[in-house]
């Protein structure tokens, strides 16, 4: 019987073989079904939630945020797994990233508004077209200057710390992999200048990987996410490539779905 270190170099030589291709996937299974694309309804028990770096910050804007943690901490009877990677996301690109960029640009447009309005009437309609705009920043960004930010964050990431797995795949052992998936257009991230989604997605299948391993059983993958690239989904419906990886992996149906979504099947 193997030990626990024993199991997890086990899923990580599964994952790796997979994302090598040495394991073969039902891709023409995959894209068949990804053109009628149906997914009956399924028990949480059979569900694993995985999370990408987007909505964990706007996890803390969205009206229900307390609701759904309450939710998946006290009724949810899935899996939930972060990808470790999303941590490194959240903290260096969207978190840190969106506030010091949010601040500046936000008070140097107001600046220029300002003073373009008062400079000459004849410019008052440009100043009104900039506070517009300011507006539409705001809307976009502004969530980082909400006071309720930083502790609405922190629920749903002591959640996370509480009940999700967080699987991490050697990065030697897929860099080669990431280069030449990459270069093939492989779902996902080829989208993306950097690796970030591809290691984003190599994590979460390490966990399902786990899952499977531990004896866990379900039948559904749901990742959600904001990113609609067509490296992830074109219309909600998953790439084929990516929903064929998943069920080579665990044998699960897999789906991208918003944060919005996710409020409504769990709290109305």
């Amino acid at each position: 019987m193997l030990n626990a270190a024993g199991r997890g170099e086990e899923c990580v030589a599964q994952v790796c073989a997979l994302l090598d291709r040495t394991t073969e996937i039902k891709a023409l299974q995959s894209l068949s079904s990804a053109l009628k694309f149906e997914l009956i309804e399924r028990d949480h028990a059979e569900t694993v939630v995985a999370f990408d770096a987007n909505v964990l910050l706007r996890m803390s804007k969205h009206s229900k945020c307390d609701d759904i943690v309450d939710y998946l901490r006290s009724q949810f009877s899935g899996q939930l797994i972060l990808p470790g990677q999303v941590i490194q996301e959240f903290w260096n690109n969207q978190f840190l990233g969106v506030d010091s960029i949010s601040s500046a640009v936000q008070k140097k447009f107001k600046d220029l508004s300002d003073t373009i309005g008062d400079f000459d009437e004849r410019f008052g309609d440009y100043s009104e077209r900039f506070r517009k705009l300011i507006g539409e920043f705001d809307d976009e960004y502004g969530y980082i200057f909400d006071d309720n930010t930083a502790r609405k964050t922190k629920l749903f990431v002591d959640l996370l710390l509480e009940k999700a797995r967080v699987p991490f795949v050697s990065r030697s052992l897929i860099a080669a992999s990431a280069e030449v998936r990459k270069r093939t257009k492989t779902p996902p991230g080829f989208k993306d200048g950097g690796d970030g989604d591809f290691f984003v997605w190599a994590d979460l299948l390490l966990g399902l990987a786990e899952l499977k391993k531990d004896g866990v059983a379900y039948r559904r993958v749901t990742l959600v996410t904001l990113d609609k690239k067509i490296d992830w989904s074109r219309g909600g419906i998953p790439h084929p490539i990516l929903s064929a990886e998943v069920h080579a992996i665990s044998g699960a149906e897999f789906e991208t779905i918003t944060l919005e979504s996710l409020a409504k099947r769990l709290v109305g």
